[in-house]
């Protein structure tokens, strides 16, 4: 009778501790990290609808509740904000609206960055290793991005040339990435992470000039990916 007494309380014991590990495989986090464009958006030309995007930096709220031993669902809001390459995107479109460019007298230039937000939920992966866990995640939702509104003066010997733009737009967007958690003690965790967002937005564009169009166009797409390396600190549950 002792003993049963006592293999019960063992099972009783290994339950509620087995019950505490698998809780703790959920997470809800903050980060912070770089943001580096690729593909259209960090391109450097006009005629190929680039953005000139330079490296930026992104925060991130991000979550997963582990339903499974192994498998759950993550949910993360971006924000995330790239400057714009000035002298570059500048002098691409001084070249454009004037006809001769080397009788350029002034030039004055307004120039934002782009900034983007966004809203994802997907299937999670986390596999425990030792002091660690080892997570991936697929997620996808809506993105908000804004385009960085410009305003540029050229003044020439005859002629004053004037181009204002700004888009912004929204679209669907996805993001895949993994993430290490160090665990520091049984609540909190550093969180380490790399993800590879993108999207492909159309923008609609305001664009006036006074003499000459920067581009003409009224509308565009671009396909927008970043990869986005993050450090943070998580909460475990």
């Amino acid at each position: 009778m002792r003993i049963m007494r006592k293999f019960t309380f063992i099972i009783i014991l290994g339950g509620i501790l087995a019950a505490g590990l698998y809780g703790q495989r959920s997470y809800l986090g903050l980060s912070f990290g770089a943001s580096l464009p690729s593909e259209e958006f960090a391109k450097k030309s006009l005629a190929e609808d680039g953005g000139y995007a330079l490296p930026g930096f992104v925060i991130e709220f991000s979550g997963a509740y582990v339903f499974d031993y192994y498998f759950g669902i993550a949910g993360t809001f971006t924000f995330s904000s790239n400057p714009a390459d000035r002298d570059q995107l500048q002098q691409d479109l001084t070249d454009a609206i004037t006809d001769v460019p080397p009788e350029v007298e002034e030039v004055t230039f307004n120039q934002g960055a782009w900034m983007y937000s966004n809203l994802m939920a997907g299937p999670f992966l986390t596999i425990p290793i030792a002091f660690m866990s080892l997570d991936f995640r697929a997620v996808a939702g809506l993105s908000i991005l804004l385009s960085p509104p410009w305003e540029l003066t050229v003044q020439t010997p005859g002629e004053t040339y004037f181009t204002k733009r700004s888009g912004s737009t929204a679209s669907f967007a996805y993001m895949l990435g993994t993430g290490i958690r160090f665990h520091i003690n049984s609540n909190y965790a550093i969180r380490v992470s790399g993800d590879y967002f993108h999207s492909k937005p159309t923008f609609s564009v305001d664009e006036n000039s006074a003499v000459g169009s920067a581009t003409g166009k009224s509308s565009y797409d671009m396909s927008v990916g970043t990869i986005n390396v993050n450090l943070g600190i998580a909460y475990r549950f």
